[in-house]
């Protein structure tokens, strides 16, 4: 059994904010085994020595929103300080194997919950990922269905009934799965939680939650780039319809995942785009794996609608900033937040960097880098329901643990200065985790 000693750092609470010099971190297995000052903890003969002296200590951070296109790039997410993954929409046998290769040491890789395919209430877009929900029956029995092939959590998307999600909820909840996903267009984020979704994906506020009948009737089935641009540019976050709305959020304790990185890449400036898709610094294997994952992601997408239009681009760009004022107004009030980042992309992108970036969008939306890494650590181990395995470093807890050069609490981009990765007890560098793509796996089921 693999033990290992991170010794000298500086302890980073993620709790309460405090933090604790010359720290050591003893590890048995996969889990923290002692955490205390060095003088008191000693390493145990055999140990592998991780050196965090005058480094910080920070648990593993989490994409809440990460579909997995490429086994490959697995890796990838470690060396960005991703160990743990939520991919919320995807082939089943194919989300099931990769957790399990994962899970039992034959890729490297974060941690993997799977949906498996979503949950929609029209004939599908991508056929291989998405099981239709149409009437409560089919609801119920997708459910039920997903159950038992050992998902993780449930995903909704765009247009799934009313009375569909409430067959959903009600089913997911008695076999202990929480519902997360879109509010449905048809819907308001209102109604949708009082129905009891769990968790909200992007900021997603419907025109019929805050606009007239006619004027929602007119913008909330437009093309998403378009809709959003458009609701958000009537929206007044002012006014006491989206007060209640929030207050609702934070009540119900639903847990809502931004996903800036998507909504922010389609109304980037060539500027921004181009010093966003720069890899310097990385092996050619990631891009060379990360090109044909985008490709087939945008051939996916032939009416582009997920681009921004360019005559309602400057309109994208300020309701991307209203967005974030709202979110700001959502921490202010106690709304648990995550980090997702719904992407693969280049550069800045990349699967982990991305919740890097996401990390600066928060603070960017007025948290503080604290509040940020609580987003991606002990709130999403939360939104998991794994609190008690995840998310801090503490006795008995998984050891998920990243060593740093730099105070992430003094400016939150710091995150990226990454010395260490420690997963499930297992140091490695960002380095090793980069240089070379990993080999196929051998696996038990290969024909």
């Amino acid at each position: 059994m693999t033990r290992t000693a991170i010794v000298g750092g500086t302890l980073v609470d993620v709790r309460t904010g405090k933090t604790t010099a010359n720290t050591t971190v003893l590890t048995d297995g996969e889990r923290i085994a002692e955490v205390g000052p060095a003088d008191r903890v000693r390493a145990p003969a055999g140990a592998k020595e991780v050196d965090a002296r005058g480094g910080w200590l920070i648990p593993g951070l989490t994409d809440m929103h990460a579909h997995v296109r490429s086994p490959a790039l697995l890796p990838v997410y470690l060396a960005f300080g991703v160990t743990t993954v939520r991919d919320p929409g995807g082939s089943l046998t194919r989300s099931v194997l990769l957790r399990r290769d994962v899970a039992e040491g034959r890729r490297i890789g974060p941690r993997m919950f799977i949906a498996g395919p979503i949950l929609d209430g029209i004939p599908p877009l991508w056929p291989e990922m998405t099981l239709l929900v149409d009437t409560v029956e089919r609801a119920e029995a997708a459910v039920r269905f997903l159950a038992a092939q050992e998902v993780d959590f449930i995903k909704v998307y765009n247009s799934v009934p009313e009375r569909s999600l409430e067959a959903i909820v009600r089913t997911a909840h008695k076999l202990k799965l929480r519902v997360t996903g879109h509010v449905p267009r048809s819907l308001t984020m209102t109604r949708a939680i009082e129905i009891g979704m769990d968790g909200l994906e992007h900021v997603r506020v419907t025109g019929r939650e805050m606009l007239s009948p006619e004027e929602a009737a007119k913008l909330d089935y437009l093309p998403v780039r378009r809709r959003e641009a458009m609701l958000w540019e009537r929206f007044d976050l002012s006014s006491p319809k989206f007060t209640a709305l929030i207050k609702r959020v934070a009540k119900k304790s639903v847990f809502l995942d931004p996903t800036f990185v998507v909504d922010a890449a389609p109304v980037r400036t060539d500027e921004e785009r181009e010093r966003a898709e720069r890899m310097d610094g990385l092996p050619d294997w990631i891009a060379e794996t990360i090109r044909p994952a985008r490709a087939a992601r945008d051939a996916a997408d032939p009416n582009r609608v997920m681009e921004q239009p360019q005559d309602v681009m400057e309109l994208g760009r300020s309701g991307l900033r209203k967005r974030q004022q709202f979110i700001r107004m959502c921490a202010e009030a106690g709304v648990r937040l995550v980090t997702g980042t719904d992407f693969t992309g280049l550069g800045e992108d990349l699967p982990g960097r991305g919740v890097q970036q996401e990390l600066g969008y928060l603070v960017a939306c007025g948290l503080t880098p604290l509040a940020a890494l609580r987003a991606s650590t002990i709130t999403a181990a939360a939104a998991l329901g794994k609190e008690r395995e995840m998310g801090a470093i503490e006795r008995g807890k998984l050891a998920d643990i990243l060593v740093l050069d730099k105070d992430p609490l003094a400016e939150v981009r710091n995150i990226a200065a990454i010395r260490a990765v420690v997963h499930g007890g297992r140091a490695t560098t960002p380095a090793e985790l980069l240089a070379a793509p990993p080999p196929e796996p051998e696996t038990p089921y290969a024909r």
